[in-house]
């Protein structure tokens, strides 16, 4: 047991990063699973990064007018020729602006085995025009509690069993669980640790976040509060782990100037 949710875990970042041909072979698309579909302008924060082909592979977080957030294992290993962010469309396969990257800013102590630090930042070749529909979310100041309502963002599967991939963004309303409960709930791993810079969520099996997602935003109360970050996939009864944003509010600021 302990050994397959182990390698199970190790899916979640080895598939968000991988090319556009094995994800489709290997059938895991999936992302927000147990959600709906969002309206136009409810979440003008999310980003839908693409390979230069236009597939997209991860989400993110506008936080500033060149500036968003992302999972480090999402572009650990990437050029920013290679990626393309796009803003402002509810679909996968049509409307939105893309804007291309300047740079790619991992965390200095990324650890790629046990996703510790997952966080990047990544600045744009120029300036995003906001408007109702392209608009930056604010980080989080305070440590997030236990048992707080939060919204997941995303694209993909709303169901593993099924080869269905909606086009329209899908969220998923959520709570958060205290660390000390999320770390009991994943005493069986060998790979991977929940500390004191992660925040985890959970309301039930069948509901949360999937591949794909990865790097992309949860909210409470208007406030970027997380990055998802890794989880067993898919929705299956274990916690989401999530990078947990106010933790590393001072480094983000001092890079960006966004406070």
């Amino acid at each position: 047991m302990k050994r397959f949710c182990a390698l199970s875990v190790l899916c979640l970042a080895v598939l968000t990063s991988a090319t556009e041909n094995d994800v489709e072979t290997g059938g895991w698309m999936g992302r927000i699973i147990g959600g709906q579909d969002a309206v136009t302008g409810q979440f003008p924060y999310q980003v839908s990064l693409r390979t230069s082909f236009d597939f997209h592979f991860c989400g993110g977080a506008i936080i500033g007018d060149r500036w968003i957030l992302t999972a480090a294992h999402c572009v650990i290993g990437r050029e920013p020729s290679e990626m393309v962010a796009v803003l402002g469309s509810l679909s996968k396969q049509r409307g939105g602006s893309n804007y291309e990257l300047q740079d790619i800013i991992v965390h200095p102590n990324y650890n790629g085995w046990n996703q510790d630090n997952d966080i990047a930042i990544l600045r744009l070749q120029k300036s995003i025009r906001f408007s109702t529909t392209v608009f930056p979310v604010k980080m989080a100041r305070n440590y997030a509690s236990g048992n707080m309502a939060v919204l997941a963002s995303g694209w993909g599967l709303t169901s593993v069993s099924t080869a269905a991939q909606p086009d329209v963004l899908q969220y998923v309303a959520l709570r958060t669980i205290d660390n000390t409960e999320c770390v009991r709930r994943f005493t069986s791993l060998e790979n991977r640790s929940v500390t004191p810079t992660n925040l985890c969520t959970y309301s039930r099996t069948s509901q949360g976040t999937c591949m794909g997602d990865s790097g992309g935003p949860l909210v409470n109360n208007g406030e970027l509060v997380g990055l998802v970050s890794w989880g067993i996939p898919c929705a299956a009864g274990y916690p989401d782990v999530y990078v947990r944003v106010a933790s590393y509010r001072a480094w983000v600021t001092a890079i960006t100037s966004v406070h």
